[in-house]
C-alpha cells in the first residue's frame, strides 16, 4: 500500500507523481526534432543531420572531458590522499580530536571538479560487499538539505545507513530503535559494521561527506553540525569536503564562522585549477591538435565569442562547453548539407525524384567552388550519381587534409615563438595585444588568414640565428615532426628532409662560428620557413563544400547562450502565435479577440496611461470575450444543426437547441458565462502582475500602476 506524500513537508524539495496514462498517450506528445527542414533536404534529411550531430558532438565532448580529467588528476590525487590519511597523521597533545575538513576551491563553480572526486570516492567494491577494500564510504549534501540541524542530521545519517548491501551480512538484534537524526544511530551502524566484517582501526573506511556550494549553507546550521560530529571523533572517522566558489584569500570559512567552531576543525585547503590557460590547453588540444580530429572545425567567429565569454563573464568550462554545444546545434541546423559530415548516402538515396533538390544545390555549390580555385574539378564535372559521390568523398578527404596542415601550422608557428623567447628575441607581439594575451586570440588570426605578416616577421628573425642556435631550433623542428603521427609524417617527408639538409650542412665546431656559411644557411631557412607555414595556413575557405565541416564565419547565436528575457517577454506576449510550433501560423494576422486571456489585457494595458482603472481594464477586456464568443457560436452553428438533425427525438420536456448552436442561453448560462469572464480576468492579471508588468500604489484601491512604457509593436 503506497503512503500519500505530505505535500506541506517544507524539508522535501520534490515528489515524484507517476504517469498515469497510456503509452499511446505518451507517444503521442513525443517530442519532434530541434532540427529545423530545409527545401534542400533530403526526405529524411533531418533525422539524418541529427544522427550526424550526435556523432560530431559526442566525438568532441568525449575528447574534451577527458582532457578535463586530465588536468583535474593530479589536484584530485593530492585531495584522495589527504582524506585518506586524514586520521594517521594527527598532532599529538591535542585537548580534543580535530574534525578533518577539506576546503575545495573553485571559483568557477564548475561541478566537472567534485564529480571527480566523488567517483574517487565511490568504490566499485561495494557490489562485492567486501569492506576492508573500500577506503571511502561517501555522501552528498546540498543546502535544500538543510533547512534545519534536524534535516541537517537527517541527511547526514540517512546517506550514509541506507545502503542496503552492506547490511546483508549484519546480524540484527532486537533494541530500541534510535530517531533517524539521532548521531548514535550512526555511532551502531559504523560500530556494527566493523564488528560483521572485521575491520581494523587502520583499514576502517572514511565517513565523507560532501557539502555542495558550501556558501549557500545556514551558518548557524553548519556550526551546529560541525560541533555534533566532532564529539563522536574519532568514533567516527568523519571528513568533511567543502565546495567553495568563493576567493581563497581571504577565507570564506575564516570570515563567516567564530573562533570557537574554527578551532574544531582541521582544515586542508586546496585549489582547482582555472583560468585562461585551461581553456587553451582545452580548445588547443581538441580543435588544433595533430593527433585528434573533431568532425566539425569551429570558425574563427565561434572562437572568439568562446574566448570573450570566457574573460568578461562567465569563467566556467561548463558554459565554455555549451557555447561549443551551441555552435554544433545551429551549424547542423541550418546547413542543410551536414548530413554528409562523416559519410555519403547511397546512389539510392541521391537518385530518388526527392532528392534533387539536394543535388541541385550540391551542384550549385561544387561549380562555385570549382570556378573559385586552380583544381582539376572543372574538368571531372561528375555528370552521374557515383561521380557526385565520389566528388564529395574526395572534398571531405581535401577538406581533412587541409585542417590537418593547418593544425601542423600552428604548432609549428608556436614552437618557433617559444624557442625567440627562451633566445631573448622579441618574436611576435603577442603579448603586447590590447585587452591581455592569449594564445587562441592567435588561432583567431590563423583561421582567418591574417597571420600572414606575423609570419614573414617570425622568418626575418630566423634569418637572424647564429650557428649555434639555429642547430638548437633545426633540433626541436626535427623532433616536432618525429613526434607526429605516422600518417601526417609521411605526408611532411619534404619538410623533414629539409630540416635534416640543413642541419647537416651546419659547421660541427659550433665554438668557431662561420659567419658566411651561418649567415646564408639562415637565410636560405627563413626563407623556407615562411614558405612553407604560409603553404599551411591557406584558408580552409578554398576547399570545396567547406561549409559542411566547417563553421567559418557564420555568426553564434548568442542570443540563445543570454538571451534578452525583457524582449522574449514582450515579443510572446505581443505575438504569441509566432511561438508555436506549427507552419500554419506563419503569415496569418490574428485579431485581438483571437488571442490569449493575457495577450488581450496586456493590449489593452498598454492603450492605458499611467494609472490604469482596474474596472475599466476589465470592461475593456469583457468586450473582446463577447467578441471571442460570438465567434465561436457562429463556427459551432453547423455543427449543432447537424447534431440536432441527425439524432432521433425522444420524449418531451428537452431542451431546445437554438439556430445559434449555444444551449447556454438562460439565466443559469448567462451567469456562469458571467463568473467565466471574470475568472479569466483574474488570472489574467495575476499573470501580469507576476511578470512586473503593474504596481500596487495603494493610493487608490481600484487603480494600478504601469510599469512598462515604450514598446513598439
Amino acid at each position: 500500500m503506497t503512503s500519500i506524500p505530505n505535500l506541506d513537508d517544507i524539508n522535501q524539495t520534490a515528489y515524484y507523481i507517476p504517469f498515469s496514462g497510456s503509452a499511446d498517450d505518451e507517444a503521442g506528445n513525443a517530442i519532434s526534432l530541434p532540427l529545423q527542414r530545409s527545401k534542400n533536404d533530403l526526405p529524411d534529411g533531418d533525422g539524418m543531420r541529427l544522427d550526424a550531430y550526435m556523432k560530431a558532438w559526442r566525438k568532441t565532448l568525449d575528447r574534451m572531458q577527458s582532457l578535463i580529467r586530465a588536468l583535474h588528476a593530479p589536484v584530485v590525487e593530492q585531495v584522495i590522499k589527504k582524506v585518506h590519511n586524514s586520521y594517521t597523521n594527527v598532532l599529538p597533545g591535542l585537548p580534543y580530536p580535530e574534525l578533518p575538513v577539506v576546503c575545495i576551491t573553485n571559483p568557477t563553480s564548475s561541478s566537472s571538479f567534485i564529480n571527480d572526486v566523488a567517483v574517487r570516492l565511490d568504490s566499485t567494491e561495494l557490489d562485492k560487499g567486501d569492506l576492508p577494500d573500500i577506503p571511502f564510504l561517501s555522501t552528498s549534501l546540498y543546502p535544500t538539505d538543510c533547512g534545519n540541524i534536524t534535516s541537517a542530521m537527517k541527511a547526514v545519517i540517512g546517506g550514509f545507513v541506507d545502503r542496503p548491501e552492506l547490511l546483508m551480512k549484519v546480524k540484527r538484534k532486537p533494541t530500541t530503535s534510535l530517531a533517524s537524526h539521532d548521531i548514535e544511530m550512526l555511532v551502531a551502524w559504523y560500530k556494527s559494521i566493523r564488528e560483521t566484517y572485521n575491520v581494523t582501526a587502520l583499514s576502517q573506511p572514511k565517513l565523507v561527506v560532501i557539502m555542495h556550494d558550501f556558501e549557500e549553507f545556514d551558518p548557524g546550521i553548519v556550526q551546529d553540525l560541525f560541533y555534533i560530529c566532532s564529539l563522536h571523533v574519532p568514533r567516527l572517522p568523519l571528513v568533511f569536503m567543502l565546495s567553495l566558489s568563493s576567493p581563497p584569500s581571504p577565507s570564506y570559512l575564516q570570515l563567516t564562522y567564530p573562533r570557537s567552531t574554527m578551532a574544531l576543525l582541521r582544515t586542508h585547503k586546496f585549489d582547482v585549477p582555472s583560468g585562461i590557460k585551461i581553456l587553451e590547453e582545452v580548445v588547443l588540444k581538441t580543435y588544433f591538435d595533430p593527433e585528434f580530429e573533431p568532425d566539425v572545425m569551429i570558425g574563427p567567429t565561434t572562437l572568439k565569442h568562446l574566448i570573450d565569454n570566457f574573460t568578461r563573464q562567465n569563467s566556467s568550462l561548463e558554459a565554455s562547453i555549451s557555447i561549443l554545444h551551441l555552435a554544433h546545434l545551429k551549424h547542423f541546423s541550418t546547413e542543410p548539407l551536414t548530413f554528409l559530415t562523416q559519410s555519403t548516402p547511397s546512389s539510392d538515396t541521391l537518385s530518388h525524384p526527392s532528392s534533387f533538390h539536394t543535388l541541385d544545390d550540391l551542384l550549385t555549390r561544387l561549380q562555385g567552388s570549382a570556378q573559385s580555385t586552380d583544381k582539376e574539378q572543372g574538368a571531372d564535372w561528375p555528370d552521374t550519381i557515383p561521380a557526385l559521390i565520389a566528388t564529395i568523398d574526395y572534398a571531405r578527404t581535401t577538406f581533412y587534409s587541409r585542417i590537418r596542415r593547418l593544425r601542423i601550422g600552428s604548432r609549428l608557428i608556436q614552437l618557433v615563438q617559444k624557442f625567440m623567447k627562451t633566445q631573448g628575441y622579441k618574436g611576435l607581439d603577442w603579448d603586447q595585444r590590447p585587452g591581455g594575451s592569449s594564445i587562441l586570440d592567435v588561432m583567431v588570426d590563423i583561421l582567418r588568414g591574417k597571420l600572414g605578416a606575423g609570419v614573414k616577421f617570425l622568418g626575418t628573425m630566423v634569418k637572424k640565428l647564429k650557428a649555434r642556435q639555429l642547430s638548437v631550433l633545426l633540433e626541436e623542428i626535427h623532433i616536432f615532426f618525429q613526434t607526429l603521427p605516422t600518417a601526417l609524417r609521411s605526408n611532411e617527408e619534404e619538410a623533414r628532409e629539409k630540416i635534416m639538409a640543413s642541419r647537416s650542412a651546419l659547421p660541427e665546431q659550433m665554438d668557431i662560428d662561420i659567419s658566411a656559411i651561418s649567415s646564408q644557411l639562415a637565410e636560405s631557412i627563413g626563407e623556407w620557413l615562411v614558405e612553407y607555414l604560409n603553404n599551411l595556413l591557406r584558408p580552409l575557405e578554398e576547399t570545396a563544400l567547406w561549409e559542411v565541416w566547417y563553421t567559418g564565419l557564420s555568426p553564434f547565436p548568442s542570443d540563445l547562450m543570454n538571451p534578452s528575457v525583457r524582449a522574449s517577454m514582450l515579443a510572446g506576449l505581443l505575438r504569441p502565435y509566432d511561438f508555436v510550433d506549427s507552419d500554419d501560423s506563419e503569415g496569418v494576422t490574428h485579431s485581438l479577440s483571437e488571442l490569449p486571456d493575457t495577450s488581450i489585457l496586456f493590449r489593452r494595458y498598454l492603450d492605458s496611461g499611467k494609472m490604469i482603472n482596474v474596472y475599466d481594464w476589465f470592461e475593456s477586456f469583457q468586450l473582446e470575450l463577447e467578441t471571442q464568443r460570438k465567434h465561436l457560436r457562429k463556427k459551432l452553428a453547423p455543427e449543432a444543426i447537424k447534431v440536432e438533425r441527425g439524432s432521433p427525438k425522444k420524449g418531451k420536456g428537452k431542451r431546445e437547441v437554438t439556430s445559434g448552436g449555444d444551449p447556454l442561453e438562460d439565466d443559469d448560462g448567462e451567469e456562469k458565462w458571467r463568473v467565466e469572464v471574470q475568472a479569466r480576468f483574474m488570472r489574467a492579471l495575476q499573470e501580469l502582475d507576476y511578470l512586473g508588468f503593474i504596481k500596487h500604489t495603494g493610493r487608490k484601491a481600484d487603480h494600478v500602476q504601469r510599469i512598462v512604457y515604450d514598446i513598439h509593436d
